[in-house]
């Protein structure tokens, strides 16, 4: 939108263009996220995760999936919980087939997204919990802490959790025992 000016508007009204260029990829994120392949993907984080969240957003992007980036939208202090249960929600109202939550460690983002039912997170911190997490447990959220693996292995791990499918068959009433009430 650059070279864009309120006179290149009918009607001369104001522009701009930074804030239409903002709203037109608003737009076609929102457009993509409707997309019904199973690629929509919730993506949030705390502070402690927001660059390996910012990293994840351009890997999942430049791969083809539509990124609901629920925030946080900054490094600046803020609470996991509230974006835990945004990334739940997005989830579980079928915004997106899968989310993925990050904070320093992991464990407080798994134990936000699991409060609500309907939520499998699973907390990995290796590929074998990343292929066990989708492969035998269904998880539909991912949680990782920010600073348990390097960059290019967390690529490598997100990427196989959002290929990997859930096998079904002796695992699915181990499955069924978790969304029933206790």
């Amino acid at each position: 939108m650059a070279g864009v000016s309120s006179s290149d508007i009918p009607g001369g009204i104001p522009v701009d263009p930074e804030k239409v260029e903002k709203l037109v990829q608003e737009v076609v994120r929102e457009v993509l996220s409707r997309r019904g392949d199973g690629r929509r993907i919730a993506l949030g984080s705390d502070h402690g995760g927001f660059e390996l969240k910012q990293r994840l957003r351009s890997l999942l992007e430049g791969k083809g999936y539509a990124v609901l980036d629920v925030g946080c939208h900054s490094k600046e202090a803020c609470d996991y919980p509230d974006f835990a249960k945004a990334v739940a929600q997005a989830v579980l109202k079928g915004a997106c087939a899968q989310g993925i939550m990050i904070d320093g460690a992991g464990i407080g983002s798994s134990m936000a997204c699991n409060r609500f039912p309907g939520i499998r997170a699973a907390l990995c911190y290796d590929m074998k919990t990343i292929l066990n997490s989708r492969a035998h447990n269904n998880a539909n959220v991912l949680t990782l802490g920010s600073t348990a693996n390097p960059p290019d292995a967390v690529d490598a791990m997100v990427l196989a959790w959002l290929a990997t499918p859930f096998e079904g068959g002796r695992h699915q009433k181990r499955v069924d025992k978790i969304e029933r009430d206790v």
